[in-house]
């Protein structure tokens, strides 16, 4: 749809420009002649409109290579081109313009492409918009749910970062020999008195 708008709208730069040079034309009565189409008077107002279709002509042209002028640019020149052709149609039927030869085939033919352009450009220019702020909108839901995900994953540092704990060394533990140091004295048993013979124990205990 956007594709379409911006081919309308460079179709409409080209005839706002040619419209712009015959008006800027507006002093020569000979070519207004040739043509048969009514001369402004006074001329000066002539080429004052057509100083600002000119320069109408160049904002399309920018609308047409520029996406962010596009939609602004087809609403508020598709509602100009619509009050124009009315405006011609009221001339013709309503105000009696004279018009003689090729001059009623002209402003009828400049009606019906002003009317076709604006018919294109306002409701072109609705849907581009609507579009526009549908993917918009999109991509806001977008993004806040990746800010969502990303609240929801638990804050725990990545593994690259994480500092091992140091694990407890255990020291060797070294025994002393018996008789080092102190605490560690060994105690000597005594040793157990002679066994008496088997004569003294043959005795009699009463003799």
């Amino acid at each position: 749809m956007k594709v379409l708008l911006r081919a309308v709208l460079f179709f409409d730069a080209l005839l706002d420009l040619m419209l712009g040079i015959l008006l800027l034309m507006s002093p020569f009565t000979t070519l207004y002649a040739a043509l048969q189409l009514p001369q402004p008077q006074p001329a000066l107002f002539g080429q004052l409109l057509g100083v600002a279709l000119i320069g109408l002509a160049w904002l399309l042209w920018q609308a047409t290579v520029n996406g962010q002028l596009t939609v602004p640019v087809a609403r508020t020149v598709g509602q100009v081109n619509l009050a124009s052709a009315l405006l011609i149609v009221a001339w013709m039927i309503f105000l009696e313009l004279p018009l003689q030869g090729a001059g009623k085939i002209w402003l009828p033919v400049l009606a019906v492409v002003l009317a076709f352009f604006a018919a294109v450009q306002i409701p072109a220019a609705k849907r581009v918009r609507n579009r526009e702020r549908q993917l918009r909108a999109e991509r806001e839901l977008q993004e806040q749910e990746n800010k969502k995900e990303t609240r929801k994953e638990p804050g725990v540092a990545p593994a690259a970062r994480q500092t091992p704990s140091p694990e407890y060394r255990r020291e060797p533990v070294i025994t002393p020999p018996p008789g080092y140091g102190p605490g560690t004295e060994v105690m000597t048993e005594p040793e157990p008195d002679e066994t008496p013979s088997a004569h003294h124990a043959r005795q009699n205990p009463h003799s």
